[in-house]
């Protein structure tokens, strides 16, 4: 079983007024707590949209142990390779 253990890390961004308003008017309407959601979002997609799945794990999802899971140590590579493609190490 793999955990995750988030920390944050603050950080400081300046826009515009213009764009402050827009983003706090989009996030409002469509359902986000609040502005730092919004944008935490939108930094995910932009991270993690592009991310493209290994043949061979494309292979073993369209196949019949699909519905095996992965070992520990499989686990933990496939995680590693991401954070890796989203340069999270």
């Amino acid at each position: 079983m793999v955990f995750y253990s988030i920390m944050a890390t603050q950080i400081s961004l300046r826009i515009s007024e213009d764009f402050f308003q827009q983003a706090k008017h989009y996030a409002k309407n469509n359902g986000f707590l609040n502005i730092q959601e919004f944008i935490r979002e939108a930094a995910r997609e932009k991270i993690f949209n592009n991310l493209e799945i290994r043949q061979e794990y494309l292979e073993r999802l369209n196949s019949t142990e699909a519905t095996t899971f992965l070992s520990d140590s499989e686990s933990n590579e496939f995680e590693k390779e991401l954070n890796e493609r989203a340069m999270l190490e």
